[in-house]
């Protein structure tokens, strides 16, 4: 079935629908789309309630947006179909003000629109009013779609000219996969700060040894986590501030660290027997300054 003859079959008309495949080049914000239109639709709607002069002229002129984020390669998942009830102009200072996109830009890099906006002389945007429709919402994370190979770099196209076959469509909801096996948890710290709930929950309940990599220069840097202090709670210090949080890390911006988990540990395991296997770690990976970061 084509998505067009879908949206007839729910009784809505493909010339009424812009159809989204939500991109970004923040690869951090690219990979957590999924996430935030599943878990922080706020900050979702703050990402596509706002695009450049083309796509805004299409918008104008169309009821329905219908969003797709991207799932895997050249696949994407349906987000969800929103109303258009309206727009107001944003100035590029006013956009840069919004509470939710000084967190889209603390997370995940998300551009600047003031600076943006001097590269392309542009003043400002219109800001639309997206209201979540209830026709198709029993397809949100069920909806896949391949996105045509013709256009690459596009991102919008008009429902009634868009030949797209459903790929499948689900019995369950998913927009965000499933937690990794432990050995494949490799995390960026930019997507340290806003987890999906389940890989959250699951990295706070496992401790064990870990490693991170500075990835300006790949030096490496072997920790434990264990007691209270599971890995999400230690991999969320190393990540707080501007600077790392020992003296060997003091001189390192910590987004630039990629983590991963080394060996997992019994929660019943005394602290000195996990040091033990940290201090095992340390010693077959070399980390150990000057090799590594590791002081001790």
């Amino acid at each position: 079935m084509q998505l067009a003859s879908l949206f007839r079959a729910e009784g809505l008309l493909p010339e009424d629908i812009a159809v989204m495949f939500h991109v970004s080049d923040k690869p951090a914000l690219h990979r957590a789309l999924p996430f935030l239109a599943e878990e922080a639709p706020e900050l979702f709607d703050a990402f596509q309630n706002q695009h450049g002069p083309g796509v805004e002229a299409t918008l104008t002129k169309r009821k329905y947006m219908a969003s797709f984020v991207a799932e895997a390669a050249g696949e994407f998942v349906f987000a969800g179909l929103f109303a258009i009830s309206g727009n107001t102009y944003r100035s590029m200072v006013e956009l840069d003000a919004d509470p939710r996109r000084k967190e889209l830009q603390r997370r995940y890099g998300d551009i600047n629109f003031v600076d943006y906006g001097a590269e392309k002389g542009q003043a400002g945007r219109l800001e639309f009013d997206l209201i979540p429709a209830v026709p198709l919402a029993d397809l949100i994370g069920r909806l896949r779609l391949r996105k045509p190979p013709r256009a690459k770099r596009v991102y919008r196209f008009l429902a009634e000219n868009l030949d797209c076959p459903i790929v499948e469509i689900t019995r369950d909801r998913r927009l965000v996969q499933p937690p990794p096996e432990w050995r494949e948890f490799i995390v960026d710290a930019s997507d340290l700060r806003g987890l999906p709930q389940a890989r959250a929950a699951r990295l706070s309940e496992w401790g064990g040894v870990y490693l991170f990599v500075d990835q300006t220069d790949f030096m490496r840097y072997v920790g434990a986590a264990y007691g209270a202090d599971n890995l999400l709670a230690r991999w969320l210090a190393h990540v707080a501030g501007n600077n790392g949080i020992t003296k060997s890390l003091e001189q390192r911006d910590p987004s630039n660290f990629r983590f991963s988990i080394l060996e997992r540990t019994s929660p019943d395991l005394p602290a000195d027997e996990v040091i033990a296997i940290e201090q095992n770690w340390k010693r077959r990976l070399d980390t150990l300054h000057p090799h590594g970061l590791n002081q001790n």
